[in-house]
């Protein structure tokens, strides 16, 4: 596995102390091999990653504004051609060895479908993973859902490709299939019960700010990586 610089895009207002993304360092340090770490756009006090890009995102929605960072990340000649692109509420749960290749659930059809059984249908994500869909469709490319929260393997001309050529800001889904990356099939990782436990064996979890700060998984995490990492000053 190549190591390659790590892309957080984080928004601008993170608060001070973000204890998903601090426990998400401490979790590429000890097990995700990596050259650099850079935050785009958000940087919180007490933190101090390798690089740090700052501005002003802009776009209608959370996920276009995020897209907004991407160009920053893709322009940037310091970062490695090839990155890593994470949330802050990702965690690699054990030491990653050999060859990294992205991951998809299943495909966009059946995940839209499961969004509009849950009401979501009108919320802007589903809006736009379906928009994301149909412009995969007009294409004639695959229609796999890499819409996951794992770590995604971004390559900077082919996500420049992607996502000039289609206005979704779906960026993963709209990545993976134009770009015909190599993947896997993974279960989503994101825990949204607070009960939930996860086996001692997951190699990645994610959480939402509930669920890490109230659930048993964030306690699981939290014992995990007691040390705190390079990055926390």
């Amino acid at each position: 596995m190549p190591e390659l610089d790590i892309v957080y895009l984080l928004k601008p207002d993170i608060n001070d102390d973000p204890e998903e993304l601090r426990y998400s360092l401490r979790s590429i340090e000890k097990n995700f091999p990596h050259r650099k770490v850079w935050f785009i756009c958000g940087c919180p006090q007490g933190m101090k990653p390798d690089g740090y890009i700052k501005h002003i995102q802009g776009g209608p929605t959370k996920w276009d504004r995020i897209k907004s960072s991407m160009w920053k990340a893709i322009e940037c000649p310091d970062i490695t051609e090839d990155f890593y692109l994470f949330n802050d509420d990702f965690f690699v749960m054990k030491p990653f060895k050999g060859e990294f290749i992205n991951f998809i659930d299943g495909d966009l059809e059946t995940r839209i479908l499961e969004l509009y059984k849950l009401n979501k249908w009108l919320a802007p994500y589903g809006r736009t993973l379906y928009k994301a869909q149909q412009e995969l469709r007009s294409l004639g490319c695959s229609e796999w859902n890499f819409d996951v929260h794992l770590p995604m393997l971004v390559n900077k001309a082919k996500m420049t490709e992607a996502i000039t050529k289609c206005s979704s800001p779906q960026m993963r889904s709209l990545y993976g299939n134009i770009s015909g990356c190599e993947f896997v099939q993974h279960k989503d990782v994101k825990v949204y019960d607070l009960d939930e436990v996860p086996p001692k064996t997951v190699d990645f979890l994610s959480t939402n700010e509930q669920t890490f700060a109230n659930g048993k998984v964030g306690e699981f995490i939290r014992n995990k990586f007691p040390k705190p990492s390079r990055f926390e000053i």
